[in-house]
């Protein structure tokens, strides 16, 4: 598993927060290039999609791009599952909708 840095771990809690008390909170997060945000994004969501397995719900992330953003979006996650050894959790109907357990992560396409 990969080290969050302290500025990625202070955003990750503060997000998973919300989401494990329902405060229905809205994050924007800005980090400088190469800061880590990709890494930050796939740990939480690895998290997320683990704590609630069998609580079903949807998670929405959104990109301004489908190549490279969303792709790496959806690519990333998929790398940290293999690396933990829970490969067999996390499937994909379509490639546009991970999902673990009766958790589903949606990848909406702009137009």
């Amino acid at each position: 598993m990969i080290t969050l840095r302290p500025y990625q771990l202070e955003i990750a809690r503060a997000i998973a927060d919300s989401v494990v008390h329902r405060k229905g909170l809205t994050f924007s997060v800005e980090i400088a290039r190469q800061g880590g945000k990709n890494e930050l994004s796939a740990q939480l969501e690895v998290l997320l999609l683990t704590l609630f397995f069998t609580r079903g719900g949807n998670a929405i992330k959104c990109s301004p791009t489908f190549k490279p953003q969303t792709v790496i979006s959806m690519i990333r996650p998929q790398g940290e599952v293999e690396r933990l050894g829970l490969r067999q959790s996390l499937e994909s109907r379509d490639g546009l909708h991970p999902e673990a357990g009766q958790r589903q992560a949606d990848f909406p396409l702009r137009r």
